[in-house]
């Protein structure tokens, strides 16, 4: 998580009437004393003094009483940007703050701290549990901002409550605050905020089995969504209790389908409830980091002839396997292309790079089959797996004709034939020997090829997957 102490506007410090900006390591002596405060070059507020501080929320600015004999009464903006490690500092003396603003802390994921869960950079338990004294977790986030950052405010104040129930279990302390936070985080979603699915609070490594797959990882998103289900409410809180009603009523104010998302603990042998929880997710235009998956080998069921997992639908023979495959599990699409030789089959693995990013170099050779025919194909399918049924996609089809270092694509959307718009499961068999000779000269073949496959949605890309043919 990014850690920016870049905040923009201006911190007035008042002392007696005069504005102050002192640099943190040195602070400031006026009259044989140390000012209480010092505003860095980043404009964050450091509170200097080894003592508590009374935070006044006023209504333009706030006001800092530091309780030390002699020092002064300090006023900074309402806007004012604080280091996150002297909020133990601050006092609020039984009143909730109208805003309070930190910055120098990040969340650490569980699957990167080392400890076997989420942590922080800065200790806020003392801070976070004053406030929580004076309202909930949802009440903490519509006051509280971290770096500038929604996301960063979720993600710190989940931490503080994941202790609570690491320590206390299933029946913690903290669930009514977990699902009042999962509320607040529901609201940010449904306004268009970016899913903490990058953010990882529950793992635990892999136990040296088969595979090098965690036995868990689970986001922050799908946590917090989690628990959101009725059914964990009326487990936790007991069915028709006035809590679980009263947490039930809110997030039906939100969105009733939250009651019923499906579960995702994170599991290593969880897929189809990850597949499950980001159909869901994308039918409800949440903004989630992991629809899109690439990899390479078979396509989907769907893509074969009557579903026998061994041949495509467009001709027999033709296997379903060795494609470069992108599939956008939330909305559920599946592209897939590869070359194949004519009347052979797939390429010899050595002629197959198989990228990083998800695409694929094939070398294929630059003499023709024949005149009017390489004598090599392109093998492409667009294919939609279940959790599109619900949808409309439009797919395209484009082949790079230029084989230097630009792209020159051909839509091939307009081949009639080779193109079938509107259905299910659309793919076939593209020879480069197709095009006019003006377009590409079968007789000059060599250079460097994209063949792409796109997934739109109502005007908007959604997915694509990507092949090279290096042509030599």
């Amino acid at each position: 998580m990014a850690n920016s102490h870049n905040h923009h506007g201006h911190q007035h410090g008042t002392h007696h009437g005069r504005g102050h900006s002192h640099d943190h390591e040195h602070g400031h002596r006026g009259h044989g004393r140390i000012d209480p405060v010092a505003i860095d070059s980043n404009g964050v507020v450091h509170l200097l003094l080894d003592t508590t501080y009374e935070f006044n929320s006023k209504p333009h600015h706030i006001q800092l009483k530091p309780d030390m004999r002699g020092a002064p009464t300090i006023n900074l903006d309402k806007d004012a940007v604080f280091a996150a490690e002297d909020a133990y500092k601050f006092d609020f003396r039984g009143i909730l703050p109208n805003q309070i603003n930190l910055a120098g802390i990040d969340f650490i994921g569980a699957d990167v701290s080392g400890t076997g869960g989420a942590e922080t950079t800065v200790d806020l338990d003392a801070f976070l549990g004053s406030l929580l004294a004076l309202t909930d977790a949802a009440g903490v986030i519509d006051i509280l901002t971290l770096n500038g950052s929604a996301a960063d405010t979720f993600a710190v104040l989940w931490e503080y409550l994941d202790d609570g129930y690491v320590d206390e279990g299933y029946f913690a302390s903290v669930n009514q605050n977990f699902v009042s936070l999962g509320i607040a985080y529901a609201e940010y979603l449904e306004a268009g905020g970016v899913g903490l699915t990058d953010l990882v609070g529950k793992f635990t490594p892999d136990d040296g089995d088969a595979n090098t797959t965690p036995e868990r990882m689970q986001s922050l998103h799908d946590n917090l969504l989690g628990n959101l289900q009725q059914s964990a409410i009326e487990s936790r809180f007991g069915a028709g209790s006035p809590e679980a009603e009263a947490l039930i009523d809110a997030i039906e104010d939100i969105n009733p389908d939250l009651l019923n998302r499906p579960y995702y603990s994170g599991n290593e042998n969880a897929d189809t409830a990850h597949d499950a929880v980001r159909a869901f997710d994308y039918d409800h235009d949440y903004l989630r980091s992991d629809y899109v998956e690439t990899f390479f080998g078979e396509v989907d069921a769907r893509a074969t002839d009557g579903g026998n997992n061994i041949e495509m639908i467009f001709g027999s023979g033709n296997s379903d396997d060795h494609y470069a495959i992108t599939r956008h599990e939330g909305a559920g699409v599946e592209l897939a292309i590869k070359a194949k030789l004519r009347g052979v089959g797939d390429l010899d693995p050595g002629d197959v790079t198989y990228n990083a990013d998800g695409t694929a170099t094939f070398t294929v050779d630059a003499a023709p089959y024949q005149p009017d025919r390489m004598n090599w194909n392109i093998d492409w399918a667009a294919t939609v797996t279940e959790a599109g049924d619900d949808d409309t996609f439009e797919f395209r089809f484009l082949a790079d004709v230029d084989g230097s270092a630009a792209e020159d694509f051909v839509d091939l959307t307009a081949t009639g034939n080779e193109y079938t718009p509107g259905e299910a499961n659309l793919q076939n068999s593209w020879n480069y020997g197709f095009f006019d000779d003006l377009v590409f000269d079968t007789t000059d073949a060599t250079g460097l090829y994209t063949i792409r496959l796109e997934a739109w949605d109502d005007g908007l890309l959604i997915a694509a997957q990507e092949i090279y043919l290096d042509v030599v």
